[in-house]
């Protein structure tokens, strides 16, 4: 077999490996294989590329193992189909602020926010006859600092998973901040049941009204880092 009849089978191989996924993910995953062929060739002297490209296994195994590494150009579609989740893969990867803005940023809002409803040590609340208690406080920069945690996880996944992760979690921050800022706001409604679960109750139906049906069935393969 000659060099050309080699290069053309692995080309074929490529192709047939690569054809369910968008450009992108096709060109880093030639790159990673021939790599890999070529690797396998130079380790192993007299090792054909018929030989290493069957090392590699079947085709049709390979891509199926990839469609777990990858987002497929179906996937792409089917999460293009939410307006919102369109945009956010459009705006591509998104670098989070550094982590002193962020923690400044953090004292400045609770600050503000626990002037607010329960005031200072000798500066009244701006709202309300609340006396100041230190559970606000501790409360609000456990809430602020959990959702910027949440942010950074989300943003050091590969582009199309932190679209997806970001458009999820979206959804999910209305519930749950609901749920941790009801102790700060409305602290009377922790002590009646009836009206916390009627609280929590609207906050679940809500999100769920408005679930990303899209990004949900492809949260896992998200959160496992797909590219």
């Amino acid at each position: 077999m000659t060099p050309a009849d080699l290069n053309a089978e692995l080309a074929a191989y490529l192709d047939e490996v690569t054809a369910p996924f968008p450009e992108d993910s096709a060109a880093r995953i030639r790159a990673d294989l021939t790599g890999h062929v070529l690797e396998a060739v130079g380790a192993r002297d007299g090792l054909e590329l018929r030989e290493a490209l069957a090392a590699l296994g079947p085709a049709a195994e390979v891509r199926a193992a990839l469609k777990a590494q990858f987002f497929t150009r179906a996937d792409v579609a089917w999460l293009e189909r939410d307006g919102q989740l369109r945009r956010l893969l459009a705006g591509g990867a998104t670098v989070p602020a550094p982590l002193w803005q962020s923690a400044l940023g953090c004292v400045v809002v609770v600050g503000l926010l626990t002037w607010l409803v329960c005031g200072w040590p000798g500066l009244p609340a701006l709202i309300g006859s609340r006396e100041f208690t230190w559970a606000v406080p501790i409360l609000l920069t456990l809430e602020l600092a959990l959702l910027e945690f949440a942010q950074r996880v989300i943003l050091r996944r590969p582009v199309r998973s932190a679209a997806v992760l970001r458009r999820v979690y979206g959804t999910l921050i209305a519930p749950l901040g609901f749920a941790l800022s009801l102790p700060v706001f409305a602290p009377s409604v922790v002590t009646e049941p009836g009206l916390l679960a009627a609280a929590l109750g609207s906050a679940l139906v809500a999100a769920y009204l408005t679930r990303p049906r899209e990004a949900l069935t492809l949260a896992g393969k998200a959160w496992r880092g797909a590219w």
